[in-house]
C-alpha cells in the first residue's frame, strides 16, 4: 500500500508500507503500520500525523480497520449508536 503524511506539523512525505505483526512493536501479536524504512507506527500515531492511505487494495484496508486504524482514505460505516 502507499500511505502519505499530511499534518502541518510534520515534513510531509510518501511512502509504501504494510500492516503486520511479524515487528517488534506488535504488542501481542496486534499488527502495526510498517512504513518502508521499517518505522513502525501506531493508530494513534498515524492518526495524529494525519496519515492518509491513497493506495491500498481491500485487504489492506481491512487490515488497518482490524487493527485499529482510522485513516482518511478507508471508507469506515457509521459508529454505533449507544442504546438509552
Amino acid at each position: 500500500m502507499r500511505v502519505r503524511c499530511n499534518s502541518p506539523l510534520f515534513e510531509p512525505f510518501e511512502t509504501s508500507a504494510l500492516v503486520t505483526s511479524h515487528h517488534p512493536h506488535s504488542c501481542f501479536g496486534r499488527p502495526v503500520l510498517v512504513l518502508d524504512t521499517g518505522e513502525a507506527v501506531g493508530p494513534q500515531e498515524a492518526e495524529f500525523a494525519g496519515y492518509e492511505v491513497f493506495e491500498a487494495s481491500d485487504d489492506e484496508k481491512r487490515g488497518l480497520k482490524q487493527a485499529g486504524y482510522r485513516l482518511r482514505g478507508i471508507e469506515y460505516g457509521e459508529r454505533p449508536q449507544a442504546v438509552a
